[in-house]
């Protein structure tokens, strides 16, 4: 096993794959049923011709590009699995802070809306850390929509949270939703359209355009801005991840909305890259 993990680490890298160290091990590691931990407590371990087999192309999809999370079908997100596909945007680690930036702020809401949702990641986390009864996930992409509800019926307790998964867009003027939310919370596309072509390769060529790209920003956020307010119960709180050099012109929208607080949050590097505000 360990003989061949190094091999593998030195293919990636010759193929300037970033942290091929790290790629390796994340791919070796799901493919053999192993914590990465244990790649190196059974480094003798023989392997069969299957797993050599399997664990060869995982490592030449990887050495084209293709993002690890979508060679293993899932990525970690808060410290569960998610299942992923080329038709939902990867969790990302600065989306990991809204959520628990937006539980500090409303620990125990009864209800929660996650519009855009893809994976699901952040409604189905929120749901799950607040026991929340009441959760809906919206998606304009039926594709991701099903990826999403996979993955609420597989974490979800049913016990305690009842889900929806609905095909919606939340742009559409005058969308009302069955369940209001105490907590709304998105991170809807908002890549500007003249940065598409400077994103890494792997994220233009694997990730979905629809879930990057804000080809109209503003008219995007004020849609779901309104949709918020028409679906937000009083004192409700609205957290959004958004473009940071936009985010102050967000704010701008939501007090014009109605909003009566509206906070600016940093990331952990430092960026104005959320936005909260109260019903």
């Amino acid at each position: 096993l360990i003989d061949i993990l190094r091999k593998a680490e030195d293919f990636l890298a010759k193929k300037g794959i970033p942290s091929p160290r790290l790629e390796a091990q994340l791919i070796f590691a799901h493919f053999l049923d192993l914590k990465r931990i244990e790649l190196f407590t059974q480094p003798d371990r023989p392997l069969i011709p299957a797993e050599l087999e399997t664990l060869r192309s995982a490592l030449v999809q990887k050495s084209q590009g293709i993002p690890t999370a979508q060679i293993t079908g899932s990525k970690d997100f808060y410290g569960r699995a998610f299942k992923v596909t080329p038709d939902v945007l990867i969790p990302r680690p600065e989306t990991e802070e809204l959520v628990e930036q937006a539980l500090k702020l409303m620990p125990e809401p009864k209800s929660i809306i996650d519009a855009g949702a893809g994976t699901g990641c952040i409604g189905i986390t929120l749901a799950i850390e607040a026991h929340s009864p009441v959760l809906t996930l919206i998606d304009v992409s039926p594709a991701a929509l099903q990826i999403a509800e996979e993955n609420a019926r597989r974490l979800l307790d049913s016990a305690i949270t009842q889900f929806e998964a609905l095909l919606a867009d939340f742009t559409q003027a005058g969308l009302r939703l069955e369940n209001p939310a105490d907590l709304f919370i998105s991170n809807p596309p908002y890549v500007l359209g003249h940065e598409y072509a400077d994103l890494d390769r792997t994220v233009r060529e694997y990730e979905p355009r629809l879930a990057l790209v804000a080809d109209e920003f503003e008219q995007l956020h004020r849609s779901l801005i309104a949709c918020v307010m028409e679906n937000l119960n009083p004192g409700g709180l609205f957290a959004l991840e958004t473009h940071p050099a936009k985010t102050a012109e967000v704010a701008e929208w939501t007090r014009a909305a109605g909003f009566g607080r509206v906070e600016i949050h940093n990331d952990l590097a430092a960026r104005p890259h959320f936005l909260f505000a109260w019903k």
